[in-house]
């Protein structure tokens, strides 16, 4: 329903730099400092998202553009059409990823999950792809897949098949038809991104499942194919206007719990309620807490939120001139004062192996926008070990620069799970092509204020 450069995607060697070797003028720091601020000071690091310390994530969509306001409220980032095959590649072999770069990187800097929507769809595909013969088909698919993977390795979680149900890709007969499962295309497409988005989490989305049983249950044949497979990490189930509006909560707590017997993750997509004010206060208020409380859910994104640039009119919560709906209001004083269960409520391990040069350095780390805990480094590399039942994107942020002082990160890990520092490819900290966050990021050194994203818990 409706930047930076390219990203190098070799891996680097680990730095081998000797720290007696490192220049750090006066001058520099100053620069440093500067980019920084640039970069992660109060116009992109606003730290009182609505839902920030929760365990589950409330997230909105960029589309085209960042809001200014868009981190007062939200805390996860979805493309709105900027991720669809068909605004990627309108014509064929000419990429265009300009709007999503910039979702991305912004998504990255205030680390806030990002989610990619979407792979394969029905709507919105290219035009071109139906003139081509099966086996040509597959090839762009899979080539589509690919190139996203390798541009922006950090994306946390992908809509890898949007609506099988009612809007089924035209190629899909190229993937495999219904084959032996009833459903190979969708698994062909669940490989692929498997295969080239190791790090991701998959999930399947789609309307018209709130108080459908049948369709319900024909989505859940479907999770349990990909799931038999270990292709998939979670479900979405989109919740526009027209499955909430007029629903009874009842209905609606009834198929988040259909929904939570596959055993995975439930992500809450695309959700919108129209109204005047007084109505759609009224439909937030009856219907929001049966989303937000659900254990099955691990996060809710909106669709759209600013007067004018929502897909259908009325669903809007903040007016032209910057001011509040009513809902809007409520949402925020709602979820601020609850403490919703399940969904992220796993302990994570967390382990962040790291050492200054003076030994007055000071990191913190930052999970989905919040900072959780600081540390003063040791010389020597040592693990520093925080747990947490938080969900989002992981920060180590370098918060102290000074002449003379220096981060090197080995790595941050999850549960036992290493995530290599060298291997990231945010790190605004890093002192590479005479500035601060310049080169391609990949590096265990903050030298700057600044900090390495080491993607999603």
């Amino acid at each position: 329903m409706t930047s930076l450069g390219p990203f190098n995607t070799l891996r680097n060697q680990k730095s081998k730099v000797n720290t007696t070797q490192i220049f750090k003028a006066m001058s520099r720091a100053t620069i440093c400092t500067a980019a920084a601020l640039s970069l992660l000071g109060s116009g992109s690091l606003a730290y009182a998202q609505i839902a920030a310390g929760k365990t589950k994530f409330l997230g909105n969509i960029n589309a085209g553009y960042v809001p200014s306001n868009f981190s007062i409220y939200w805390n996860q980032v979805t493309p709105e059409n900027a991720g669809k095959w068909g605004s990627v590649e309108p014509v064929r072999d000419q990429m265009n990823w300009s709007q999503l770069d910039i979702a991305y990187n912004y998504a990255l800097s205030n680390g806030f999950p990002f989610k990619q929507h979407t792979f394969v769809w029905g709507s919105q595909e290219p035009n071109w792809i139906g003139g081509l013969g099966a086996s040509q088909q597959a090839f762009e698919v899979e080539d589509f897949i690919r190139q996203y993977c390798q541009r922006y390795p950090q994306t946390q979680y992908i809509d890898v098949v949007n609506e099988p149900l009612h809007q089924p890709a035209s190629y899909r007969e190229a993937l495999g038809g219904a084959g032996s499962t009833g459903w190979d295309w969708i698994v062909w497409s669940f490989q692929k991104a498997r295969q080239y988005c190791p790090n991701a989490k998959l999930l399947i989305n789609e309307y018209g499942l709130v108080g459908n049983p049948s369709e319900m249950d024909r989505y859940k044949g479907i999770v349990n194919i990909l799931k038999s497979r270990s292709l998939i990490d979670g479900v979405g189930i989109q919740s526009h206007y027209f499955s909430m509006d007029d629903v009874p909560s009842a209905t609606i707590t009834q198929s988040l719990d259909s929904l939570a017997q596959t055993g995975l993750p439930i992500y809450v997509s695309e959700l919108d309620m129209t109204g005047d004010d007084a109505t759609q206060l009224a439909r937030y208020q009856q219907k929001f807490p049966a989303v937000w409380t659900h254990p099955g859910v691990a996060g809710v994104t909106l669709w759209g939120y600013i007067e004018g640039q929502t897909w259908v009119a009325n669903s809007h919560l903040v007016r032209r001139d910057g001011t509040e709906r009513p809902a809007l209001n409520w949402l925020s004083n709602y979820v601020r004062s609850n403490n919703p269960v399940g969904g992220g409520t796993v302990n994570k391990s967390i382990v962040v192996r790291a050492r200054g040069t003076s030994g007055q350095e000071r990191v913190t780390l930052r999970v989905g926008g919040t900072a959780v805990q600081t540390w003063t480094l040791s010389q020597t590399m040592t693990n520093y070990t925080f747990t947490t039942s938080l969900s989002g994107g992981s920060l180590v942020e370098f918060i102290n620069d000074a002449a003379g002082r220096d981060v090197q990160v080995d790595y941050l890990s999850v549960n036992g799970s290493v995530r290599q520092a060298e291997d990231q490819t945010y790190n605004t900290g890093v002192y590479q092509n005479g500035t601060c966050g310049g080169g391609n990021g990949r590096s265990e050194w903050l030298h700057c204020n600044g900090a390495i994203g080491f993607g999603d818990l």
